[in-house]
């Protein structure tokens, strides 16, 4: 029998063996580097875009931060303009309260008293006179309670005085003026008598 060596081919069939894992593994290396750089982009463009968004966001919520403080200013220019306009109402409806209260005296200043003055602190108006009796001052206090204008009458004080041929009471009283904002003291004098 004849003697053939197999020794080359296994050691080619070993040869091409290992190419073709060296390529196989070549081939894998070469695909699993396609899809990291493929990974990589994709992960990149993604990036990309949120930070865009993210630049968008920002400077959307810039903007909105800039109408909210515009609409801040606005809102405290509406106070100033509405609290301007309360005090305007309340001037105009006040502006005639002089004529009403002393067209109110006039009604409840019973005769037999004298008034000398009359002096609006506020809300308040302080009345000093005289009068012929006792029984004049409480008509006129129960007078103030019933009146439109007028409450809260308080007397101050009630002092006795001779004068010439008739004994006269000099009063203070106070009352309170309905509707009366408290502005700075006003002084109104009444030199007139009933």
């Amino acid at each position: 029998m004849a003697n053939i060596n197999l020794l080359p081919w296994r050691e080619e069939a070993r040869e091409k063996q290992k190419r073709d894992y060296i390529g196989i593994l070549a081939a894998v290396f070469l695909a699993s580097a396609i899809l990291v750089y493929v990974a990589v982009s994709l992960l990149d463009v993604m990036t990309d875009e949120q930070k865009a968004r993210n630049a968008y966001l920002q400077s959307e919520i810039s903007l909105l931060e800039t109408q909210i403080s515009e609409i801040k200013k606005i809102t405290e220019r509406k106070k100033d303009i509405e609290r301007r306009t309360e005090i305007i109402l309340n001037l105009q409806q006040s502006r005639n309260l002089p004529t009403h209260v002393l067209d109110e005296l006039v009604r409840i200043v019973p005769p037999g008293i004298y008034l000398s003055s009359l002096e609006k602190k506020g809300s308040l108006l302080l009345i000093e006179g005289r009068s012929e009796s006792n029984n004049n001052v409480a008509n006129m206090m129960r007078k103030v309670k019933t009146s439109e204008w007028l409450t809260d009458p308080n007397m101050q004080s009630i002092v006795t005085q001779n004068e010439e041929l008739r004994q006269l009471q000099r009063f203070s009283l106070r009352v309170t003026i309905k509707g009366a904002s408290v502005d700075e003291p006003e002084k109104m004098t009444k030199g007139a008598s009933k």
